[in-house]
């Protein structure tokens, strides 16, 4: 069941709205502590909100799409088009909304890790609410639904924005053969971005949506289909540590040291990170128990 707007937003000072946002957090600070130039944190964080802002969009104001599933009469085909284009797709487009209209205003023309910043904010902010959502909507297991969504789900959405981020700012200021103010050319640099995010998202939530169909989920086929999701998530994550990898080392004083360069350079911030993560996962059933043990 669906909670109204106000129930959300009551839960974020709470355990629960703890658990749903500080993934999100985490993930940010790191990805921000690896820029070499700091962004202005208020631009950052109004990033975060747009994207959280595009997530409250999509789970109450209904939007009239297409329905390209309907296209096929094979059931298997159908769950993949929808949630490649019902669902993927307008997340995607919304992330691509708030970085081409907001936030590639403020992107240095020598400097492509701003987009990866700005990329991960609003796909962690839209992660962020996301995860409110469902979280609220099922306190029975919330403690267990915050780890599984903190470790997959989370990555996932920031990972996807940085692709997009990336193609924004290359759409801003061209490629290294020094193409850039044609209207094509952007279009092209904000399609495939898109495209490309839409495309991993939707086979990321392709495996989750086909195994809670009828007389599905409890057969050979279940753990399979959480492999090839955990996959997706691991190849999305993936491409975006490619990405902050090529640019962190382009822009490294030297070339054999990941982290020279950046205002953090002297504190071991993957160490943080690790720990910070480890610590939210430990505490979640802790807490968990906690706030049963009060409310009996």
């Amino acid at each position: 069941m669906d909670l109204l707007a106000k129930d959300i937003f009551a839960a974020l000072p709470s355990v629960l709205g703890a658990a749903a946002v500080a993934p999100s957090l985490l993930i940010l600070w790191t990805i921000a502590s690896m820029d070499s130039r700091p962004e202005p944190t208020r631009v950052v964080l109004v990033t975060f909100l747009l994207g959280a802002g595009g997530a409250f969009l999509l789970a109450y104001v209904p939007f009239i799409l297409p329905r390209i599933a309907k296209l096929t009469e094979w059931p298997t085909f159908q769950i993949y088009l929808h949630t490649t284009f019902d669902i993927a797709a307008p997340e995607e487009a919304l992330k691509l909304v708030a970085l081409v209209f907001f936030s590639s205003r403020y992107m240095a023309y020598d400097h492509p890790m701003e987009g990866a910043v700005y990329g991960a904010a609003v796909g962690l902010g839209f992660a962020a609410y996301e995860n409110l959502f469902y979280l609220v909507n099922n306190p029975n297991y919330w403690a267990a639904l915050a780890v599984m969504r903190g470790l997959f789900t989370v990555p996932v959405h920031g990972a996807l924005g940085i692709i997009i981020g990336i193609y924004v700012g290359r759409a801003k200021f061209g490629n290294a053969l020094g193409r850039r103010r044609t209207y094509g050319f952007r279009i092209k640099c904000y399609l495939t971005g898109w495209g490309i995010a839409t495309a991993l998202h939707g086979l990321f939530d392709f495996p989750l949506i086909l195994q809670q169909q009828p007389g599905l989920s409890q057969s050979d086929h279940e753990i399979l289909l959480l492999a090839f999701g955990i996959a997706m998530a691991g190849v999305a994550t993936g491409i975006a540590a490619r990405i902050i990898y090529r640019i962190s080392r382009s822009h490294a004083a030297s070339s054999n040291r990941f982290t020279t360069g950046h205002r953090y350079q002297n504190h071991p911030w993957h160490l943080t990170s690790l720990f910070g993560i480890v610590l939210f996962l430990v505490a979640l059933p802790l807490l968990g128990w906690a706030q049963q043990l009060i409310s009996s």
